[in-house]
């Protein structure tokens, strides 16, 4: 069901001429719908949602791994591990 109404929803909106060059042009032109004309679009209202909040690259997963290696290396196992998750969580955030 979630399939076809995307479908349907996605292709009334290209008759409208919506710009779907990026999900960024469609979240905008999503917010400046009227409620009621928003509500219609509900389907392609979750898609965005999920497209936006899916990271594109696992690059900020590494950088953390980075910054705990660098932190590791600099303490060495001077700490425990209370210690040691705490400043990984200061450093990285």
């Amino acid at each position: 069901m979630f399939h076809k109404c995307l479908i349907v929803q996605l292709a009334v909106a290209k008759q409208q001429h919506w710009d779907m060059s990026s999900v960024g042009e469609v979240a905008e032109k999503l917010r400046s719908l009227d409620p009621a004309v928003r509500s219609m679009f509900n389907e392609v209202e979750q898609l965005v949602r999920l497209l936006l909040t899916v990271p594109c690259s696992n690059a900020e997963a590494e950088r953390s791994f980075s910054a705990l290696r660098r932190l590791k290396t600099y303490l060495r196992n001077t700490m425990n591990q209370d210690r040691l998750n705490y400043l990984a969580v200061v450093h990285v955030g």
